[in-house]
């Protein structure tokens, strides 16, 4: 397996979701899931950011009705569909579904034709990029895919080629529970349970150390351990 990695820029007032971003520095979005078929797009995305900036995304989702996914010059607005699945106060977790349009295709279409199937996408959106990489095979000739993109990009777009190579960190920023080292987990999970994160603490690592029948140097040290190791793949992942 290979990936294809680039990254669109956009100038403000070139599209109006990626203006709300760029208005927004603070808002950022990863896909969770992106399919495509001959003739519609699926997929679903994680945005996170304040209350402003999460409203500002909702009216442009909602009544835009512009690709988000299309950087051709043709006219991308039609039929969409967009539902908010999960929300707290700072995320929306928002389910898309689009039809592909005559003259107007997005980038996991355009892939999937010029590729083949057995495609995978992973997208981030931050300030004014939006970076897309592609999981694919090693006999995939990447080429002239990129010359489709970069042959009909609309004015205030640029397109910026990363490498292809070999895959690095697919799936690092799902935090799955085989991650952490058990012991680590344990007291994670004891942690939080007893409401050693609340405001105020419902507990000390005194008593959670006692609780897991361990030293409280022990118990301090697994959580210490574990903060970091959570701690330093959000940041890495927002790089």
């Amino acid at each position: 397996m290979r990936e294809f990695v680039f990254t669109i820029q956009y100038e403000p007032e070139s599209d109006p979701v990626m203006d709300v971003f760029i208005d927004h520095p603070e808002l950022v979005s990863q896909s969770l899931a992106c399919a495509v078929s001959s003739d519609s797009l699926w997929r679903l995305d994680r945005y996170g950011g304040p209350d402003s900036a999460l409203d500002a995304l909702d009216r442009v989702l909602f009544e835009s009705g512009r690709c988000e996914e299309c950087i051709s010059r043709g006219n991308c607005h039609g039929h969409c569909e967009y539902e908010i699945v999960a929300e707290t106060p700072s995320t929306r977790t928002v389910y898309t579904y689009r039809p592909e349009m005559e003259g107007c295709h997005s980038i996991p279409y355009l892939a999937t034709q010029q590729l083949g199937g057995g495609l995978f996408f992973e997208t981030v959106r931050r300030d004014y990029r939006y970076r897309w990489r592609v999981l694919l095979g090693e006999t995939h000739a990447v080429g002239r895919l990129y010359d489709t993109l970069q042959s009909d990009l609309r004015e205030g777009i640029t397109l910026h080629l990363e490498h292809l190579d070999t895959p690095t960190r697919w799936g690092d920023q799902f935090v799955t529970v085989a991650d952490l080292p058990a012991e680590q987990r344990v007291a994670l999970e004891a942690a939080v349970e007893q409401g050693y994160y609340e405001t105020p603490r419902e507990t000390t690592a005194e008593t959670i150390a006692a609780a897991l029948d361990v030293p409280q140097s022990t118990f301090q040290y697994r959580l210490q351990r574990a903060e970091a190791w959570l701690a330093t793949q959000f940041v890495t992942d927002m790089v």
